[in-house]
C-alpha cells in the first residue's frame, strides 16, 4: 500500500516549526534546513495531488455504462457498474438488472462488452456481480474497507447520470452508517442522479468503499445520496448468494484486498496465492503480492511478482513502472532503468517513470541522459523540471 503522503507533508511541516524554534542558535544551518523542509513539504503535497488525480483517471476508465435489454431487444434501463478485475468481472446494483434479459457494458474508451453470466447476486443487499465476455478490461485500483469511514472523509463518485459517461463528483461522508428502510448505507454529499446506480464511491486513496444507489430510499428524502458499503459485497460473496463464487480467484482476490486495507499482509498474501492457485494467470493477484512483499521488505519476491505482471500484460506502462521500483528496492539499478525505459516506450508521458529514470541517471552520473528527459518532465510538471534542472547544474 502506498505511503500516506499527506501525513508525510504534515511531518515535514512539524520539522519546519521545530527548526524555527532553534533557528536563532544555528542561523546558517537552520536556514538551509528550512528551505529543504519547505521544498519537501511542497513536493510531497504536489505529488499527493498528482497521484490522486492519476488514481481518479484510472478508476474512471474502469467504470462502465450498463444498458439492459428485454427479450425483444428493446432497451429497458441505463445504469452503471465498475470492473474489479481485468477479465470482465463487474460489480453493480442489483436493481439495475430488474426486467433485463441481457446487458451490455460500455467504457469511456469506446469498448463494448457482452454479458456472459451472473456470478453472484443479492436483491436485499442490492448487489450483483456480473461476468462479461472480456479478457482486457481495466479495473478499479482496489476494494477499500467501508468499516473505517469517518464523518468528513473526502470521497468521489463516478457514474453515468442521465447517460453522461465517466461523470465524477466530489464530496464528503455525511454518515458512515445510515439506516434507511431497514438497510445500512453510506450517506455522502457527492451528487448522484438516475443512471448513476451501481457506480463506484471512492475514498481519497482511490479505493472503492461503496456502490452508489441513485434512488430515493426514504419518504420525502431530497438530495439523500446513498451507497451500499463495499464490505457488504464481501458478505454477498461469502454468503448463500455467493455460492457460485466460492473457490473462485475473484473471491480470494477481493478478500486479499480487504486484508490489505487492514494491513494484514500475511493474510492478504495467502488470499492472493489461493487466487493464483485457481488461475495461474490472474494478473491482479500477482500485483497484490508485489505490494505485500514490499510491505514485508521481501524485495526479491516483490520483483518476482511484478515481473510476472509484466509478462502477463506487456503493454501496461504502470506494471513496468512498479517493476522498476521493485528493482530499485533490491539495488538492481540497471534493470530498474530498463523497466522505466520500457514503461516510457508504452506511455511516453508516464510522469513517475520519467522522474525516477532521471533520478537514476543522475545517481549513475549519466547527466546527458537525464538532460534529455528534462523537456518532457518540465512540460508535464514544471516544478519537478526545475528541481531536476538544478540537480543537473550542480552535478556538472
Amino acid at each position: 500500500m502506498s505511503m500516506n503522503l499527506r501525513h508525510a507533508a504534515a511531518l515535514a511541516l512539524v520539522g519546519l516549526r521545530a527548526s524555527i524554534r532553534v533557528a536563532r542558535h544555528h542561523t546558517k544551518e537552520i536556514a538551509i534546513a528550512l528551505v529543504l523542509a519547505v521544498v519537501a513539504a511542497i513536493a510531497i503535497d504536489r505529488y499527493y495531488k498528482w497521484e490522486r488525480s492519476e488514481m481518479m483517471q484510472n478508476n474512471r476508465k474502469a467504470v462502465a455504462t450498463l444498458t439492459t435489454f428485454d427479450e425483444s431487444g428493446s432497451a429497458v434501463e441505463q445504469g452503471t457498474g465498475f470492473f474489479i478485475t481485468n477479465n470482465g468481472v463487474l460489480v453493480t446494483a442489483y436493481h439495475v438488472l430488474k426486467g433485463a434479459a441481457t446487458i451490455r457494458a460500455h467504457l469511456p474508451s469506446g469498448a463494448y462488452y457482452a454479458f456472459k453470466e451472473i456470478r453472484a447476486a443479492d436483491e436485499k443487499a442490492d448487489i450483483a456481480v456480473l461476468q462479461f465476455d472480456a479478457t482486457d478490461t481495466p479495473s478499479v485500483r482496489a476494494l477499500g474497507d467501508s468499516d473505517n469511514l469517518r464523518v468528513g472523509d473526502e470521497v468521489y463518485a463516478i457514474g453515468t447520470p442521465s447517460g453522461l459517461e465517466g461523470t465524477v463528483s466530489t464530496g464528503t461522508i455525511s454518515n458512515p452508517v445510515q439506516e434507511v428502510a431497514e438497510r445500512s448505507y453510506i450517506q455522502f454529499t457527492a451528487s448522484i442522479s438516475p443512471g448513476s446506480s451501481g457506480g463506484g464511491l471512492f475514498d481519497e486513496d482511490g479505493e472503492v468503499i461503496g456502490i452508489t444507489a441513485a434512488v430515493v430510499a426514504a419518504p420525502n428524502a431530497e438530495n439523500l445520496n446513498l451507497a451500499v458499503p463495499i464490505n457488504t459485497y464481501r458478505t454477498v460473496l461469502t454468503g448463500t448468494a455467493g455460492q457460485i463464487t466460492r473457490e473462485s480467484p475473484e473471491l480470494y482476490y477481493s478478500l486479499g484486498n480487504l486484508a490489505d486495507n487492514k494491513e494484514h499482509w500475511d493474510e492478504a498474501i495467502d488470499d492472493y496465492q489461493k487466487a493464483i492457485a485457481l488461475d495461474p494467470n490472474y494478473l491482479n493477484a500477482y500485483s497484490g503480492l508485489g505490494g505485500d512483499y514490499f510491505e514485508k521488505r521481501q524485495f526479491d519476491l516483490e520483483v518476482a511478482n511484478y515481473l510476472k505482471v509484466t509478462e502477463l500484460d506487456p503493454k501496461d506502462a504502470d506494471s513496468f513502472y512498479w517493476l522498476g521500483t521493485a528493482y530499485e528496492d533490491t539495488g538492481n539499478f540497471n534493470d530498474a532503468v530498463a523497466a522505466y525505459v520500457t514503461a516510457l516506450k508504452i506511455e511516453p508521458d508516464h510522469m513517475m517513470a520519467l522522474h525516477d529514470l532521471a533520478i537514476l541517471y543522475l545517481a549513475e552520473g549519466k547527466v546527458d541522459e537525464a538532460k534529455e528527459l528534462l523537456p518532457r518532465i518540465s512540460n508535464l510538471n514544471p516544478g519537478w523540471g526545475n528541481k531536476l534542472a538544478l540537480l543537473v547544474k550542480r552535478i556538472k
